[in-house]
């Protein structure tokens, strides 16, 4: 959050302290939809590479979505590139009858490095998820918003 929050398209700081966000909270400056979007981060107690993911690990984001799903809008899912078509795509089927949009994002270069597309692809994804309410698992990945069950890995450059 920390490293998120260098990013003054992310956070706001001086409306973010105005408006009281705790530590895992932020807002973003208006957007070119004249709206500001508040977000969360929730980060799961283990990290490990995607491609180790199992359906076991798909039904943990579900249940962590489904948990939390009154108190928000919309939900980002941080995902690595390797399997993220294969998870919107499981997603799609354990997670019926939504009524928010669920969208997972990645990069394949991390943020943390200098040039990357960590930052446009997660702030893609922000933007969507606050403006607009498509009530399904999508995937938003270079400038792209795909339906989570029709997405697939095309490239790994």
């Amino acid at each position: 959050m920390q490293r998120l929050k260098m990013y003054k398209t992310f956070y706001d700081k001086p409306f973010s302290q105005e408006f009281g966000c705790e530590e895992d909270e932020a807002i973003t400056p208006n957007t070119p939809f004249n709206n500001r979007i508040f977000w969360k981060l929730k980060e799961l107690d283990v990290f490990f590479d995607s491609a180790n993911m199992t359906s076991k690990d798909h039904v943990t984001i579900a249940e962590e979505i489904e948990r939390c799903y009154n108190d928000f809008d919309a939900f980002i899912v941080i995902h690595g590139t390797d399997t993220m078509a294969f998870t919107a795509s499981e997603l799609s089927f354990i997670m019926e009858n939504l009524n928010k949009p669920v969208i997972l994002t990645g990069s394949q270069i991390p943020i943390l490095e200098l040039k990357n597309d960590a930052v446009d692809n997660l702030l893609t994804s922000l933007m969507i998820a606050g403006q607009y309410q498509i009530p399904e698992v999508m995937v938003c990945f270079n400038n792209k918003l795909l339906r989570g069950n029709r997405a697939r890995k095309v490239n790994t450059i």
